[in-house]
């Protein structure tokens, strides 16, 4: 009898584990039809033209290979940064001394397709391209005795940060996230996909920020602009409002939108600034 129970127990979760591979699959490729993704991914191909003081780096993702760059002066807290949708690792090149005035060591990572990485950008991807990402960093470029690192997302970047912060929270000392969203199916519904309705609490629990903040204890900082039109600032709104601890510093910028943040350069990189205070 009891060895009868087992099997049936053991048919019973091979379905259900069958049913939820499924389910994420269908999810995905409802998210990366061609239909969408011209609307969802902006890549833009460079060269390397790697600057003096700069290290460049091939990461390893399934099936092909993730573009970096790491800006180390030889100190500085490392930042591990995701950009926002059609930017590349060289436009980087002139504002990392900024960060490096603040305390940061700037390693800005692209997506598939985005600068001199290789393959296409998906939406099934972009987690695991950014767990790679984690890996390779952790073991292959922080150096030894170097402080934490903390993990920066911008706009589309917010969800890979956000991800990395959320199942990697003793690798990192902090978030900072620049105009991120937080429920991801309102930025679907902008793309006018019409997401299944047994779909979206997985949508919700596999991409929205605001989801993933709720187990964080890390220090958070969120900035954004007022006049965000793109991703509006209720969107650091409802993150902040998620973050279940008080280690957490929300900065709306005043006269900004979505992509001129580092034109207010005193709430910009004076907040980024005060946030690196909370490590030292």
């Amino acid at each position: 009898m009891r060895s009868l129970i087992a099997l049936c127990l053991c048919f019973l979760l091979a379905g259900f584990c069958k049913r939820k591979v499924s389910s994420v699959e269908e999810l995905y490729r409802i998210l990366d039809r061609q239909s969408i993704l011209g609307g969802l991914f902006h890549p833009r191909r460079t060269d390397k033209n790697t600057p003096a003081g700069a290290q460049d780096f091939e990461i390893p993702v399934d099936g092909a290979v993730v573009g970096a760059r790491f800006h180390n002066p030889g100190d500085g807290r490392p930042l591990l940064f995701f950009h926002g949708n059609g930017e590349t690792v060289p436009d980087y090149d002139s504002i990392a001394p900024f960060f490096h005035q603040v305390g940061f060591s700037l390693f800005v990572v692209d997506y598939r397709g985005y600068g001199f990485s290789t393959g296409k950008p998906s939406v099934g991807t972009l987690m695991p391209d950014a767990e790679a990402i984690h890996h390779f960093f952790q073991s292959q470029v922080r150096i030894n005795g170097a402080p934490a690192p903390v993990v920066m997302g911008r706009s589309l970047g917010s969800g890979p940060a956000t991800h990395l912060a959320h199942k990697y929270p003793e690798a990192y000392a902090g978030l900072i996230l620049e105009s991120g969203f937080a429920d991801v199916l309102p930025l679907l519904e902008l793309l006018r996909l019409d997401v299944p309705d047994h779909l979206k609490s997985e949508i919700q629990a596999l991409l929205s920020n605001d989801r993933k903040v709720r187990s964080l204890r890390l220090p958070v900082l969120l900035l954004h602009g007022a006049e965000d039109s793109l991703i509006g600032p209720e969107n650091a709104r409802a993150n902040f409002a998620a973050i279940p601890h008080n280690r957490k510093k929300l900065q709306i910028i005043p006269g900004a939108g979505h992509n001129d943040l580092m034109a207010h350069p005193e709430q910009y990189f004076g907040g980024l600034a005060n946030f690196i205070d909370f490590f030292n």
